[in-house]
This record gives structure tokens, sequence and C-alpha cells, in this order.
């Protein structure tokens, strides 16, 4: 039987071919059984993978965990429970008389997520940017951790993070990276103006790629035994020096 559970998940080939064909921008990512023999499966996959959708093979006791039912028929969709909006829409449409954005190239830990999406609400900031098929989706984890930031902050997806930051160059949008490498403390730069804070993997840090696009890169000062901070404690940190700078 096709079905909608309280969590934001479409099972069975039925709902989630329609899903597809009428509301494909709703879906965050597709799970199918390996085994895709079955016609309608096979349209499934064919058609997210035409539409570049995030897609991925699981084990049935892992659809049936995601679908809380054995009745999946072999498919389930996340779908999205917030509303997207582009950078265009945020930076015609600012919070900030100088826009304070969040890029984030995808962090795998949804409470890691959850608390930046938090914080960046709390200084007013205009949007977190995240990367299509990067990271953790926006699932029930995130909500939990953002504490109902969902509900005020805008959220922005892309579909790639260097595209991204170079069209906010073309916005004059200055771009900040944090690196525990860098020779500029994170206090040393204006943040008064128009400002992204590009904030890269857990472990892994941002992608050289995309380093190159930054304008900055800054540190921050650790006076301590260990090296680096989490991802969501740095961001907190900078967005708070931005609102310390912007308040000033």
């Amino acid at each position: 039987m096709d079905g909608v559970d309280s969590n934001n998940i479409v099972y069975g080939r039925n709902a989630v071919l329609e899903l597809l064909q009428h509301k494909p921008e709703s879906i965050e990512k597709i799970y199918f059984q390996f085994n895709t023999s079955h016609p309608k499966l096979k349209e499934i996959v064919i058609t997210a993978r035409r539409l570049k959708l995030v897609s991925g093979k699981a084990r049935l006791e892992k659809l049936s965990e995601i679908a809380g039912t054995t009745k999946h028929q072999g498919v389930c969709a996340l779908i999205s429970s917030v509303t997207y909006y582009s950078l265009e829409e945020v930076l015609a449409q600012p919070r900030n008389s100088a826009p304070l954005l969040v890029v984030l190239q995808g962090l795998d830990d949804p409470h890691n997520l959850g608390a930046i999406i938090r914080t960046a609400e709390a200084v007013a900031a205009d949007a977190v940017v995240v990367v299509e098929g990067k990271g953790s989706p926006i699932n029930a984890a995130v909500h939990k951790a953002a504490a109902g930031a969902l509900s005020h902050l805008r959220v922005c997806k892309v579909k790639s993070l260097v595209r991204t930051l170079e069209f906010l160059h073309q916005q004059k949008v200055q771009v900040f990276a944090a690196d525990m490498d860098a020779e500029r403390n994170y206090t040393d730069v204006d943040m008064r103006q128009p400002t992204a804070l590009v904030l890269g993997m857990e472990g892994s840090g941002l992608a050289p790629e995309a380093m190159q696009f930054c304008d900055t890169v800054v540190r921050l000062p650790m006076a301590g035994c260990v090296e680096s901070l989490n991802v969501s404690v740095t961001a907190g940190v900078l967005l708070y020096e931005a609102m310390r700078q912007r308040l000033v």
C-alpha cells in the first residue's frame, strides 16, 4: 500500500512516481531496493536520474526502517519539510542592509547542520546555503537541532558550490572561509559589508577548488591543546563576530 508517514517519507511505487511527475522539487533523496526489475521501479530510477535527484540503493530492511512499514514496495522518497529560496530572492529582499550568508559545502552530521541554522537565525543572518546532494538532508534531526529556527530562517539550495561563490562575487558579496592554518585572525576582517561565511565538511574542510574563490581565509586562534573546533562552533564564533561588528 502506498502512503506517507509523519516523518516526511513517501513510500510505494505509485506514490513515489506521482511525486516525481508532479513535485520533483520537493524530493530530498530517493532510496530504492537493489533489485530494480519491476517496470515502475525502473521508471522511478530512470526519472530520478534524468532529473538529477539524489538517489541510492538500500536493503529491504533499511527501506522498512525508513518507511516504518514493510509495505514500501522497494522504494521510499524523503521529501523536504522546508521551502527553499533562490539566492537571487534572498539578495533582492535582504534581512539586513548588508546581507549575511552562511554557505555550507556539505555537513554529514544533521546536528551540526541544525546547530548552524539555529545560530544563523539567532544573529538574524539572511540565509543558510546548502549544496544539493551534499551532506545531510534537512530531516527531523536537523529540525530538532535547529529548535524552531527553520520556521524563520531562509534556506537556499544550490547545485554547485563554486558557481555559487562566483555568483556572490558578481553580486559584490565578500567571501570568507575559515582554516586553522590561515594567517589572519577572524577579528581582523570587516564583516560589516555584504558577507558570506563558507564552511567545509567535517574532517576534510573546504575543497581546494572552492577555497580559491574565497576573498580571505581566517583562523580562530587556539590557546589550548586541541587543534580545531567543531564546525558548528566555528560557525557560531564567526556569526557572532559579524553581529558584534555590525552593532558597533
